[in-house]
């Protein structure tokens, strides 16, 4: 442009010389005849529609002038701007992860889930294996069928690729591992990250030992090594040969389920698991959860009518076992779970909630920046209104104030960024001390990038927009007389502001008050005996092999060398313990109390306990006597009961002395020997805590977990315990390692 217009001027120079202009004179009126470059310069632009580049690159220095001649002004945005949109983007990604993201299938929508429902009481419940062998082989609906079940497993890791599993060279954990059936890879329709998923081809049921790894597993226990198929694991003592390592991500199809570090064949179900030597047959009793992949073009409603007639043809085949009994189908794109455990509306209310709330802060953020911005506007005022007096339109001045509310936005989105990245750290920190891992997963995707990314646009617009309409519109007059008081209708905006943010804000008090004022009332609750001084550790000695004497064995030469150990005041065998998330429950038949009308018996919760349970709980003795060594395996059945028990099944009675019979009319006859104070075992708001305690050494269980109570640091106390359980058994695994107040505090995660 500037050689075009230099030769025009050196023409009309040259005609204007040959009239008799001298050259200088010439050039001077050649100069004035074309116009300033820079005007030409503009409206060559303007043509061309490129001048917008030139003016945002000078709106963005402007801007940049302004941040560094106002840091606290540029600081203050930044750190709320990044509190505002960063805690958007952590609640959507949760929402995210429990919500959108798929599982890393092919084509995850036809995937659905499959349980059973009663037709008439609408309990929903798992698949039994006949019935799920009926459904994948005789009734055509699916294009393929799988089923998977779950438990934990003692896991056994050679040290190097040359060594076997053997002792000695081994690292021993316990992990929580799925059994599926040999076409669940493929009913997935997944690639997995290295290696082959197995399938039923590669052996006959039962004597496939295979075994496919979490991605995360081959990560942190094999450091990623690529050889890593073909190597052999021990499972529960049993050999197995890894055929392949699972998808980056992929952690089961359960939407809250423990992620598990393996998978093996449903086959090797029964080898690894001796007490379950007969699930691979029968009806009547669902354990299986199912996953089913549609035929292509058929919908949910269509497979669901279909597998509503196969239910009745089951249900006249086996009425003894399938009377009133249908199939249920929910929907596994994104994973799911027990529709009687998790309900998806519960999730997405759950889910929409978490979002409203951080839109509120949201705007109360933006509402206190835009305040910011007319106060600083009102300083501008008289800039503002001189500029548009020379000329400036008034939407090149509303550009450029939302270019200095972008550049503002820019360090708050960085700091934002950081945040979001973080967010599987502040996950880690939310949720209660498990034994296995759990979690949502909440990854950085497209979708989360993209809802960020929208949710700061938003907030330039909410306190970038109104400031900059409001003072792109000064009297200008007054502004150019006054110096630059406000107007009144200026002052009315700001007040609008301050209103909405304080209305804002008291939604949000009154929410976060409730809830801050529930979370102290429950941390001062009583919860029935002291956590205190307390460190828990379990181990499962079935699955190492153990039968029930050696078992008994093992518990009692653990306990009998903690209590020589300096500094441990008690410790017992105690299984479950408070707040660990596990249950167990027991029929009472109590004669003349009138129970549930199929038996006659009360259900009530159950712990097994060894001698010297209540010293190491901490559980408060208000009768009788606790178990001693004499309560052992041939002598009389003896239970203590807590006196919330007591008063149910004997009322107005002194419970000691008092006999019950387990499981009906007819069973194990049960004497009550001691009566303890009421604990809270599941939640911090329950109210009826009736709990029976049953003799260990009289009602053998291979799960337990171990109580430590000693007045010294917990982690020397965890390394003692694991010594002397090392002692006795240098391979079985221990898990679960926490103190008694860890457990405690679960409660208020949940």
């Amino acid at each position: 442009m500037e050689e075009e217009f230099n030769f025009h001027v050196d023409m009309e120079t040259t005609r204007l010389v040959s009239e008799g202009l001298t050259e200088t004179e010439a050039r001077r009126r050649a100069r004035i005849a074309f116009g300033g470059l820079d005007h030409h310069r503009e409206a060559m632009r303007d043509g061309r529609g490129a001048r917008w580049f030139s003016d945002l690159r000078a709106d963005v220095r402007y801007a940049l002038r302004g941040m560094r001649h106002s840091p606290g002004f540029a600081l203050a945005t930044a750190l709320t701007l990044g509190i505002g949109v960063g805690v958007n983007g952590i609640t959507f990604g949760f929402a995210n992860s429990l919500l959108f993201r798929t599982l890393p299938s092919r084509d995850p929508q036809q995937l659905v889930g499959v349980f059973t429902v009663g037709t008439r009481t609408g309990t929903v419940d798992q698949v039994a294996y006949d019935d799920y062998l009926d459904l994948r082989d005789r009734s055509g609906i699916f294009d393929g069928l799988a089923g998977r079940t779950d438990s934990p497993l003692n896991l056994v890791v050679p040290r190097s690729a040359s060594d076997r599993p053997a002792q000695g060279q081994t690292t021993a954990d316990l992990v929580w591992g799925e059994f599926v059936t040999e076409n669940y890879f493929t009913v997935l329709a997944m690639t997995p990250a290295l290696g082959r998923f197995f399938t039923a081809s590669d052996a006959p049921q039962g004597s496939n030992p295979f075994a496919v790894l979490s991605y995360e597993t081959w990560r942190h226990r094999f450091n990623s090594d690529s050889a890593v198929i073909g190597r052999v694991i021990r499972l529960n003592g049993t050999e197995f040969t890894i055929t392949a390592v699972a998808p980056a991500g992929f952690r089961g199809i359960r939407t809250f389920g423990f992620w598990p570090e393996v998978w093996a064949p449903i086959g090797m179900h029964n080898i690894l698991l001796p007490g379950s030597t007969h699930l691979l047959e029968g009806r009547g009793d669902g354990w299986m959860m199912l996953v089913g992949r549609m035929h292509a073009g058929w919908t949910q409603e269509r497979t669901a009518a279909a597998t509503t007639l196969f239910a009745q043809q089951l249900e006249r085949a086996w009425p003894a076992t399938n009377r009133d009994v249908g199939l249920l189908l929910v929907p596994a794109a994104t994973g799911f779970d027990h529709p009687g455990f998790v309900k998806p509306r519960v999730i997405m209310l759950a889910s929409a909630l978490g979002i409203f709330a951080s839109i509120i802060v949201l705007l109360i953020i933006c509402a206190n920046l835009a305040n910011l911005q007319l106060a600083r506007s009102k300083a501008r005022a008289r800039e503002i209104a001189i500029r548009l007096s020379l000329g400036c339109s008034r939407g090149r001045l509303i550009r450029q104030l939302l270019v200095e509310s972008l550049m503002l936005t820019v360090p708050g989105a960085a700091l934002a960024a950081g945040v979001i990245f973080m967010s599987p750290q502040l996950e880690s920190l939310m949720l209660p001390h498990l034994q296995f891992r759990v979690g949502f997963n909440p990854t950085v995707d497209a979708r989360v990038i993209a809802y960020t990314a929208a949710v700061a646009l938003l907030a330039v617009a909410l306190f970038g927009l109104a400031p900059a309409l409001r003072a792109s519109r000064p009297a200008l007059t007054a502004s150019l007389a006054a110096g630059g008081r406000s107007s009144k209708r200026a002052d009315g905006m700001r007040a609008s502001l301050v209103i909405s943010q304080l209305a804002l804000s008291v939604v949000l008090l009154v929410a976060g008050t409730l809830f801050v004022r529930s979370l102290v009332l429950a941390r001062a609750v009583d919860v029935g005996f002291d956590p205190g001084d307390r460190v828990l550790l379990s181990a499962n000695v079935g699955l190492q092999g153990y039968d029930a004497a050696r078992g008994r064995r093992f518990y009692e030469a653990v306990a009998e060398r903690l209590r020589n150990v300096p500094g441990v005041e008690a410790a017992s065998w105690v299984f479950p313990v408070p707040f660990d998330t596990y249950g167990r429950s027991v029929s009472l038949y109590v004669e003349g109390l009138a129970g549930n009308s199929k038996d006659h018996t009360t259900s009530t919760d159950l712990s097994i306990a060894d001698v010297n349970f209540t010293e190491a709980l901490g559980l408060r003795l208000q009768a009788g006597r606790p178990f001693n060594a004499g309560d052992s395996a041939g002598s009389p059945s003896v239970m203590v009961v807590s006196r919330e028990l007591a008063g149910k099944l004997w009322p107005g009675k002194d419970p000691i002395g008092q006999r019950a019979r387990v499981g009906s009319a007819s069973g194990r006859e049960i004497t009550v020997v001691g009566v303890l104070r009421d604990a809270k075992f599941a939640t911090i708001g329950e109210m009826g805590q009736a709990r029976a305690y049953l003799p260990l050494r009289q009602n053998y269980r291979d799960w337990q977990t171990l109580v430590v109570h000693a007045r010294r640091d917990p982690a020397a106390v965890a390394r003692d315990v694991r010594g002397v359980i090392a002692a006795i058994d240098p391979t079985l695994p221990t898990f679960g390692v926490m103190t008694m107040r860890e457990s405690v505090a679960s409660a208020f995660s949940t």
